[in-house]
């Protein structure tokens, strides 16, 4: 007996052996049936059990066994021999014919859980490299004895009968997918080891493999379209990889066919783009069909960024355009994809699609704007066709709209790689940071008409590459003034957005509105770091030898301050408009605080309005030493201690407190000192200083009676006594003089006048801690508590 026959024996005992297990479970449910009455109630629709069950006959025992649920399940019931005629569903029953209630498989039929097609094709991924590599070893234990023309043929004729068979197959047998998708593969692998066998061995010409390559591409995403397998799509694109990778290396040693081999190239990725943008219209029935467009801008992607950069040795415009050819191909078609995408795979993979987009395009502008073969000029040409496509990418995304997620669901994202390609380019050259920011705003408008709020804080902080540039080498006066020019760009950008900006609907969490206010407050702040800090950089390298750098500072920071920006939800418009001009964190006039204690914002601002006033002092001390002398300082000094009194502002209405009443006698005293030695040159140890310590001692003193503030008057206190020591002391030690003795008659009486003055102030301020007298006879519910 034939090992076919015996095959057929044992399927059917094994058809017997379901057979026997139907019959014991149509015994069992007759049994059931002729149970007694005091059973459950059946099923609407079940028929009542008969007083004399019949044996059913074996027909219709059969056609029971058709009609079981658990037939689904059982696997010998189907003939997987039999043609595709064959294999039909069993037929309904007749309308009229009594309906029996679906029982729940048990659980020697339970249903078996689908699993996914993923592990099927890692495992035939698998098979596929095993077949190469027993094909590569076996070629490469014979090679020597087989000529090249058999070699390069056999391999061809292999790869064309494998990727025929797998098609047969997937048609014929369409339960076979995964092992037609793996044949075809395989046979398409094939095809390109066949092509570059031929160069090496044959020497095909470069340009013929490249045709060639192409066309057996084209030929496998047919192949892919005809048996409706994204497989062999993923077979293609590896292939097309390849042959980019072929042409790179072409081009890279023989730089004389280099435009001609990335013509082709390009060429090539047209026409793989056109072809994988029209296959997914055409197969609806494809899974993964949508995913088809990625596959062609993968390689496009590649192309992008290991073009031959030797092309702009030569500085000509040719190099640019066939190297910046495949950025436009790519940008088209995440165009394209980027619909498909959003209606097929949901509006994340969409969004990860354009991030990798723009990856590609900031790595571009990176290698060919840096590449040290290129020519001079020819990098920063290349930056900006690069970026002039992301910008024309963006406007095509302004006119869509709608309900529909596209283009929605790709604006931040397509923001986020328009920022990245602006830095790559101002990387590459640094006056091209006016049309980065200006790219940014075509880009951030779908965001504000859309309510959000971050480019309003995005455009401000192109101020961080100005500063960069500032603080590096040298740069020309040209590129200082562009980047001048483009920071106060951005400033109004910021401005206009912030205009544009839609309202918040009132279904918003209260977590989303913090979220917003708190990056237009951010943004509030970054303008006046563009105002107070980068801006100034940059006027002290256009103007080196002027003032006008530290007065465009301090003049900024206190206008700022005056503005309201050390309050909270301060944005950009507000600061600008003055709605928020002269309020007070935390307090509703210098006199009424609504707090007990000092706003955070408070402190934060009184501490950088001390730094800047510092700042401004220091460059009054240079300046006055230095040939401008102190005409040029003088006006820093008035500055530098109106800084001191907007800082101290913020502080008032907390004087009555130890740290703000120190903060502010503090920063005041030291303020007021250093300008007296800066406009009159005069040492520290001079009479003028005692004399303005000794006052500003007095002066705490009063106001710290004034305003009920303790550590002000200890303040003061201790300033009085340090002149005393000073007098007594340091003073005398130097030997007697008219002028001393003079300094200590003043000091003396001032003392006494301060201590009679300090003992009055102490009685009155008593005198007014007590409840004073009243005319009218108190009640007994007015009675004080006894003491």
């Amino acid at each position: 007996m034939d090992s076919q026959a015996r095959a057929r024996l044992d399927e059917l005992i094994e058809r017997l052996d379901a057979l026997e297990r139907k019959v014991d479970g149509l015994e069992g449910r007759l049994t059931q049936l002729s149970s007694p009455p005091a059973a459950p109630p059946q099923p609407a629709g079940h028929l009542p059990a008969s007083p004399h069950p019949r044996v059913p006959e074996p027909a219709e025992a059969t056609a029971a066994m058709a009609t079981t649920p658990s037939d689904a399940f059982d696997p010998y019931i189907s003939d997987p021999y039999a043609s595709p005629r064959a294999r039909q569903q069993w037929p309904a029953p007749p309308p009229g014919a009594p309906s029996t209630p679906a029982r729940a498989p048990t659980e020697a039929y339970a249903a078996p859980q689908r699993e996914g097609n993923v592990a099927s094709y890692l495992l035939s991924g698998a098979a596929a490299l095993l077949v190469l590599l027993a094909a590569v070893s076996l070629i490469a234990l014979v090679w020597e004895q087989i000529p090249d023309s058999w070699k390069v043929g056999g391999l061809g004729l292999l790869s064309l009968g494998m990727a025929s068979a797998g098609t047969t197959l997937a048609e014929s047998r369409p339960r076979q997918q995964v092992a037609a998708a793996t044949i075809t593969g395989t046979g398409g692998a094939l095809g390109f080891v066949t092509i570059i066998g031929a160069v090496l061995l044959m020497d095909l010409p470069a340009p013929v493999a490249l045709v060639l390559m192409a066309a057996w591409g084209f030929v496998l995403l047919l192949v892919s379209w005809t048996a409706q397998q994204f497989f062999t799509a993923v077979v293609s694109t590896l292939g097309a990889l390849v042959t980019i990778g072929f042409a790179c290396v072409q081009a890279g040693a023989d730089p004389g066919q280099a435009a001609l081999a990335w013509t082709l190239v390009g060429g090539y990725l047209i026409a793989l783009a056109a072809v994988c943008a029209l296959l997914p219209h055409y197969s609806p029935r494809m899974h993964l069909a949508a995913w088809l467009p990625t596959t062609s801008m993968v390689v496009t992607a590649t192309a992008l960024v290991i073009g031959p950069a030797g092309l702009l040795s030569a500085g000509s415009p040719i190099g640019v355009t066939l190297l910046c050819l495949p950025a436009v191909v790519l940008l088209v078609q995440a165009h394209h994809s980027g619909r498909l995408l959003s209606r097929a795979a949901g509006r994340y993979a969409a969004a990860w699609e354009w991030a990798g987009v723009g990856v590609a395009l900031v790595l571009a502008v990176l290698r060919f704007g840096l590449h040290p073969a290129a020519a001079a000029g020819t990098g920063s040409l290349t930056a900006v066709v690069l970026l002039t496509a992301a910008v024309v990418s963006t406007a095509a995304l302004l006119p869509d709209g709608g309900e529909t997620p596209w283009p929605q669901n790709v604006v931040g994202v397509n923001l986020g790689a328009l920022v990245g390609v602006g830095a790559a380019a101002v990387a590459v050259d640094p006056r091209l940071l006016l049309p980065a920011v200006l790219a940014l705003a075509p880009a951030s408008a779908p965001l504000v008409r859309g309510g959000r709020s971050a480019p309003v804080a995005v455009l401000p902080s192109t101020g961080l590459a100005a500063f960069a540039l500032a603080s590096g080498a040298q740069p020309a006066r040209d590129t200082v003034a562009l980047v001048l020019v483009a920071v106060v760009a951005a400033i109004g950008l910021g401005l206009w957005l912030e205009s544009r900006l839609a309202d918040p609907p009132d279904s918003l969490p209260a977590r989303t509105r913090r979220l917003r206010t708190g990056l237009l407050t951010a943004a509030a702040w970054l303008m006046t770091a563009d105002l107070v800090v980068v801006l100034p950089s940059l006027l002290r390298l256009l103007a080196p030898d002027t003032v006008a750098a530290p007065l465009w500072a301090g003049a900024c920071a206190l206008a700022v301050s005056g503005l309201g920006l050390f309050t909270q939800g301060c944005t950009p418009l507000k600061l600008v408009s003055g709605a928020r001009a002269g309020a007070l964190e935390g307090a509703g006039g210098p006199r009424t605080p609504l707090v007990r204690q000092v706003p955070v914002i408070a402190r934060i601002g009184f501490g950088l309005l001390a730094l800047q006033a510092a700042a401004t002092l220091a460059e009054a001390d240079y300046r006055a030493h230095s040939a401008g002398g102190v005409p040029a300082a003088a006006p820093l000094v008035v500055l530098g201690l109106a800084l001191t009194v907007a800082g101290a502002r913020l502080l008032l209405p907390w004087l009555g407190r130890t740290g703000a009443a120190l903060a502010i006698a503090v920063l005041q005293s030291a303020a007021l000192w250093w300008s007296a030695l800066i406009l009159t040159g005069v040492p520290p140890t001079s009479m003028l200083v005692t004399a303005l310590v000794l006052a500003s001692g007095t002066a705490c003193i009063v106001i710290g009676f004034r305003a009920r503030a303790t550590a002000l008057r200890h303040y003061g206190l201790t300033l009085v006594m340090l002149v005393v020591v000073k007098l007594a002391v340091l003073d005398l030690a130097d030997g007697n003089s008219i002028t001393q003795i003079l300094a200590l008659l003043v000091a003396g009486l001032a003392c006494f006048c301060l201590s009679l003055a300090y003992n009055r102030f102490a009685h009155e301020q008593a005198r007014r801690a007590r409840p004073g007298p009243t005319r009218a006879m108190p009640g007994p519910q007015d009675q004080p508590p006894p003491q």
